[in-house]
């Protein structure tokens, strides 16, 4: 277990690295996430199904949210947009569905949306140190690096466990 956890932690820092420095990933980083995240589940002793139906919603959240952000664009430009052809990359999108596959739903959406938070945090932070101003995001990178931080505080420090969403909602019942 220890040797996957590393793997999927140099996995991720690949993946923020290099897209850090060139704003593109390698492909093969997101099925190899992916499975990592899958051997991970059974290793823990979770049924197949127990994987793929929140890996299904999951996913499914974040097509969903594509194709109104696309809708979004779409309605404001008056012609079709394709978020994926000219405003996100696939890395971000391929990252998110491999994540997808590790975390619980509410677990999923909680990652999702504090992600983008810091990440516009980090981002802004980033460009008025560096003086200069990029248009593109390293969303993948950045949240591959939150993400690793996520894994590694649940792993070896709060035991939240965010393969399950408990917490979550002991959190909110509160």
């Amino acid at each position: 277990m220890l040797v996957l956890r590393i793997l999927i932690v140099v996995v991720l820092l690949l993946i923020f690295v290099q897209d850090l420095r060139s704003r593109s990933v390698y492909w093969v980083l997101f099925p190899v996430l992916m499975l990592l995240f899958i051997a991970t589940g059974l290793l823990q002793h979770r049924l197949w199904v127990d994987l793929l139906q929140p890996a299904m919603i999951n996913g499914l959240f974040i097509v969903v949210q594509l194709l109104l952000v696309s809708a979004y664009f779409s309605l404001k430009s008056g012609k079709w947009i394709n978020i994926c052809a000219e405003l996100l990359g696939w890395g971000d999108v391929l990252l998110l569905l491999s994540v997808a596959f590790y975390l619980s739903v509410l677990n999923f959406v909680f990652f999702y949306v504090s992600s983008l938070i810091l990440t516009l945090l980090l981002w802004m932070t980033w460009q008025g140190v560096a003086g200069r101003k990029n248009k593109q995001l390293p969303l993948a990178g950045f949240q591959a690096m939150i993400f690793s931080v996520f894994l590694t505080g649940d792993w070896y420090g709060l035991h939240l466990n965010l393969t399950d969403d408990s917490w979550l909602l002991n959190l909110l019942h509160r």
